[in-house]
């Protein structure tokens, strides 16, 4: 089992300006990405999707494969998917073939490591029924008996109806992805992106590991966690 890792990272976020390559507990957050997938076996090839020459050039410093990424796939409304799509086309283009899996991880989630990694690909290796991979973190399964309105005005159950009276001991696990790892099969994102397959298998990550960076309140307890497995 072979994947190529692809990253997204583009030049314009918002919520922390310039945060691909801003410094997080002593390296450009890109890097923290980069490394992990270096450090796993299964991946052959690190690839980084970006609009911005900076981010690109940091990348290749790093040991990462820079693909110059269009602009209309750069703009705040430009989906994940096309992004995806685009680098599978030119990436088979570039090498003139794929490995069985891309695996699409977000910089973001500078907590996911290369153990984490190599971990959800010798998951996916057993399962010879599943066909992708990603990771979530258990979730209150009390959400499970949530009621939404229906058009009248009524309450009615946002999940299974059997749900809103059973014992919190009865209900179900309940999991949230935490975009940090998403490995599903190469050839059919060209004509098909998608971050599921027909049988996806969840790797599941602690609440913990599974804290992003979307805004600066979301710095320090992740600089934290870093400071920490740093001294360990």
């Amino acid at each position: 089992m072979e994947a190529f890792a692809l990253i997204p990272a583009r030049g314009g976020s918002k919520g922390i300006p310039r945060k691909n390559v801003k410094d997080i507990g002593g390296k450009p957050l890109i890097a923290w990405t980069i490394e992990a997938a270096k450090g796993c076996p299964y991946i052959t090839d690190v690839v980084v999707s970006s609009d911005d020459d900076e981010i690109l050039s940091v990348s290749a410093s790093l040991g990462a494969t820079p693909m110059k990424r269009p602009a209309e796939l750069a703009s705040d409304t430009a989906g994940a998917k096309p992004v995806l799509q685009h680098a599978v086309a030119e990436y088979k283009k570039q090498k003139g073939s794929l490995p069985e899996y891309v695996v699409y991880l977000q910089p973001t989630s500078p907590l996911r490591t290369a153990a984490h990694l190599t971990a959800a690909f010798q998951a996916l290796e057993k399962d010879q029924n599943a066909d992708a991979l990603f990771s979530v973190y258990e979730i209150n399964k009390d959400l499970l008996k949530a009621a939404t309105l229906s058009p009248e005005g009524y309450l009615q159950s946002a999940s299974r109806k059997e749900f809103a009276n059973m014992n919190r001991q009865m209900l179900p696990a309940l999991y949230m992805p935490n975009g940090a790892i998403y490995i599903v099969r190469a050839e059919g994102c060209i004509e098909n992106p998608r971050f599921d397959g027909e049988r996806t298998l969840p790797f599941v990550m602690s609440v913990e590991e599974s804290l992003d960076l979307d805004s600066p309140e979301d710095i320090p307890p992740v600089e934290a966690i870093l400071a920490k497995r740093t001294k360990a």
